[in-house]
């Protein structure tokens, strides 16, 4: 066959457009400022929407990337990802050429969130010998199935420091000082607890030789490594040996967020839309009123000023009964005017009122379960046409007697109104769409996790286990700053006969409040109130790019973009100025720039380069 010269032209042409092509579909997005999920080809969508809904909810830019488009890639264009998170279950399997290629990444200055089991299998599903492959981005052996076997996974504790568990997000109350463990000169000694349970322990691989210039954030009193950072090359590695996507899919979620937050915030340095209204931290105080001699209580409070603060969440158990029916024990709240002077009291000076349960305190929430939605469900009714009837409003809050909240009452208050519930799961976060075995059950409702104080969570509680003041002082005084200095909404919770045990601790929560309110950095919120602005803010539309003359931040929204903040690094943010749309920019004590978006659809901030910022 005889090709001629201009035959030769288009077979190149065509070669070189086929090869275009190819790069052209990949990628969708600005690498630059994203960070990239790196999942298996043919992943299940149900539980990429896991991580993907968890990066919206703290408002960072996370796309979708295959094991195969990252491969087909350019050399350069991989090179530009901001940030790759390879998470645990989706991506166990992967050839050699795609963990050398990660390696390289690194090396050449890339950030990499590598978590738990990620690419420790070959492609036949084995582990590598001695330990896994990417041990040496890790910075520690991991994973070392020839030496432990079936116990390659183990569950234990787990422990940081002051500085890292206060540096990766990890909220007053989920971790508490306990028994040291020194490793390398570092005293470990926060340990992560839960409600209601003596210990906590996590699965995660025991670990190995530990790279000498390996900064180890958390472990295990054994030694074994849970978080670290590592630097290969030019590039980091941050690895956590938690099965993270498990564990927000077994409902506790805390860690998924919090070190999804720290690798874009502290790792990346990426722009992040904060998830509290004005980017202002605040606390939501959940106030379960449920039997009749509450009432008295609430008349305590009102003498120790704490209305005098707010607004609050306060939920009522509205039936005559408690414990049985007969027992007389409850509010009445259809027929005892003194509850109802005090509904509409706490109504008007702003309050959010809400269903506590259904009718009957106790025994609602010691008999139903998963199974008898139809025995129970007119309780619920019951409930909610009361507190209807005496607010003269659409009851838009639920909080669970006993914290007791089977799968059927979610579904219900989402279709009667009820926009937000307090919830047990999750514990220490802010307010989140709840997953639960690879289903997204909050369809129509926002979950508001409480924040307890390592194994209890309310006054009366601390009452009962004989908790000293001062420890409580501390853990809500220290909790109200955090919510402060993190730009984040946080929930505790309490009975009203509890808070006269520890009114020196609630003056002093209160104090620290208003101090805080007085420099513009915290609020108190209601459950709706919070959720009606997670809400709003899914709907924002967003990006960072760069316009040659400086970065630009871009953002829309269908109906308006009021109270929605940005974070913006102050390392690729240089004078910002709004120059589009309404709103402010303004320098934080953490050096970095917020920017605030006030009523319109569009809103844009432009960013000079750093030579021109000198």
């Amino acid at each position: 066959m005889k090709i001629t010269k201009n035959g030769w032209i288009l077979l190149v042409i065509a070669a070189l457009a086929s090869s275009t092509l190819a790069y052209a579909i990949w990628p969708s997005f600005d690498q630059k400022r994203t960070l990239a999920l790196l999942v298996a080809d043919g992943t299940d969508a149900d539980i990429e929407k896991i991580w993907q809904q968890a990066a919206l909810e703290e408002g960072i830019k996370l796309e979708i990337v295959t094991a195969s488009q990252f491969l087909r890639a350019r050399p350069s264009d991989q090179k530009n990802y901001a940030g790759i998170v390879v998470p645990d279950k989706l991506h166990r399997r992967a050839s050699a050429y795609l963990t050398d290629t990660l390696r390289d990444y690194v090396r050449q200055g890339g950030k990499l969130m590598l978590v738990f089991d990620a690419l420790t299998y070959d492609l036949s599903g084995a582990y590598a010998p001695v330990s896994a492959r990417l041990s040496d981005v890790a910075g520690v052996e991991y994973a070392m199935y020839e030496k432990f076997g079936k116990a390659v996974v183990r569950a234990s504790p787990v422990i940081g420091t002051s500085e890292s568990v206060l540096s990766i997000g990890i909220p007053p109350g989920r971790t508490q000082v306990e028994q040291p463990v020194s490793w390398n000169n570092q005293k470990f000694d926060h340990w992560m607890t839960t409600y209601r349970y003596d210990e906590l322990k996590y699965p995660l691989f025991q670990t190995g030789i530990v790279s000498p210039d390996t900064k180890v954030l958390m472990l295990t009193p054994e030694a074994h490594v849970v978080a670290a950072r590592h630097r290969l090359g030019k590039g980091e590695t941050l690895f956590i040996n938690l099965p993270l996507g498990l564990l927000k899919n077994s409902t506790d979620g805390l860690l998924m967020h919090a070190f999804l937050r720290y690798f874009s915030d502290d790792f990346v340095g990426l722009p992040r839309l904060l998830p509290a209204p004005d980017g202002v931290g605040g606390l939501i105080l959940n106030i379960h009123v449920d039997n009749g001699s509450a009432i008295k209580s609430l008349a305590t409070l009102q003498k120790m000023g704490i209305f005098d603060q707010g607004p609050y969440s306060i939920h009522f158990t509205a039936g005559p009964d408690v414990n049985q029916f007969g027992d007389g024990f409850g509010m009445d709240v259809v027929h005892n005017e003194k509850t109802q002077q005090w509904i509409r009291y706490l109504q008007a000076r702003g309050n959010a009122i809400g269903n506590h349960g259904g009718w009957i305190h106790n025994y609602f929430g010691t008999r139903i379960n998963d199974t008898n939605s139809n025995e129970y469900e007119k309780y619920l009714v019951y409930n909610n046409d009361a507190m209807r009837t005496v607010t003269g409003r659409p009851i838009t809050e639920y909080s669970a007697p006993i914290g007791n909240h089977p799968r059927w009452v979610t579904d219900w208050i989402g279709q009667h109104g009820v926009e937000t519930y307090y919830t047990t799961s999750n514990l220490g976060m802010g307010p989140t769409r709840m997953f639960q075995n690879n289903a997204l059950i909050d369809k129509h409702t926002w979950s508001i996790p409480i924040t307890p104080f390592g194994r209890i969570a309310s006054f009366e509680e601390a009452m009962f286990a004989k908790q000293p003041a001062g420890p409580m002082t501390d853990w809500l005084v220290a909790l109200t700053r955090f919510v402060a200095s993190n730009n984040t909404i946080r929930q505790i919770y309490c009975h009203p006969i509890g808070v006269p045990y520890y009114a020196d601790s609630m003056h002093a929560l209160l104090d620290t409040a208003k101090s805080l309110q007085e420099q513009h950095k915290f609020k108190w919120r209601t459950m709706t109130d919070v959720a009606r602005f997670m809400t709003r803010r899914e709907d924002v539309e967003w990006k960072l790019s760069d316009q040659g003359s400086g970065l630009e931040l871009k953002a829309s929204h269908p109906t308006s973009l009021a109270q929605m903040a940005w974070r913006l690094p102050a390392a690729i943010c240089h004078k910002p100025q709004v120059t589009r749309g309404k709103g402010s920019v303004s320098k934080q004590a953490d050096g970095n720039w917020q920017a605030t978006a006030e009523d319109g659809r569009e809103f844009t901030v432009t960013c000079a380069k750093e030579s021109s910022a000198s």
